[in-house]
């Protein structure tokens, strides 16, 4: 992805997407493919995970060839400190101060977001993730269900 320097910018663009993420990079992705003229704006610097993220590397390529340690239990290309979900020097922001809902989110501000430390895996929503308004009171129910897109699912493949 080229970066654009201030002298580069084009006096208007279609879209503009904040953040280059899951959602905000497959967005701009797909919207430049169709045409569009987008412009990403990303808070963190221009992040190389080839050169900067160990875990790109096979085991044969890391110290002990990745194996764990009493302070990498998940092995070298582990970023967290003791095994933990908290990566050192990276801001975290707080909703609540009530301990009973403290949850830490983690702000990257790096080329790919959050997605850096998913751990490589996407994991397929269930019917519980389509309708968590009706469940629960939060966020927005999906328009359609869990059902509805396996049916397109069944329907797809015998096609």
């Amino acid at each position: 992805m080229p970066i654009i320097t201030e002298k580069d910018l084009q006096p208007t663009y279609d879209v503009i997407v904040v953040g280059s993420g899951a959602g905000g990079g497959q967005s701009a992705y797909t919207l430049t493919m169709n045409g569009v003229k987008v412009l990403m704006l990303e808070a963190g610097r221009n992040y190389d995970p080839i050169t900067e993220t160990p875990m790109f590397q096979t085991p044969s390529q890391m110290p002990l060839r990745g194996m764990p340690t009493r302070q990498k239990p998940f092995g070298f290309a582990d970023a967290t400190v003791d095994g933990g979900w908290e990566v050192p020097n990276e801001p975290y922001t707080q909703a609540s101060a009530d301990p009973k809902t403290h949850f830490k989110w983690w702000r990257p501000r790096m080329l790919g977001g959050r997605t850096n430390h998913w751990g490589r895996i996407s994991l397929r929503n269930g019917p519980y993730d389509f309708k968590p308004y009706s469940r629960d009171g939060l966020g927005f129910d999906w328009p359609i269900s869990y059902e509805d897109v396996a049916l397109i699912t069944i329907r797809s493949r015998c096609s």
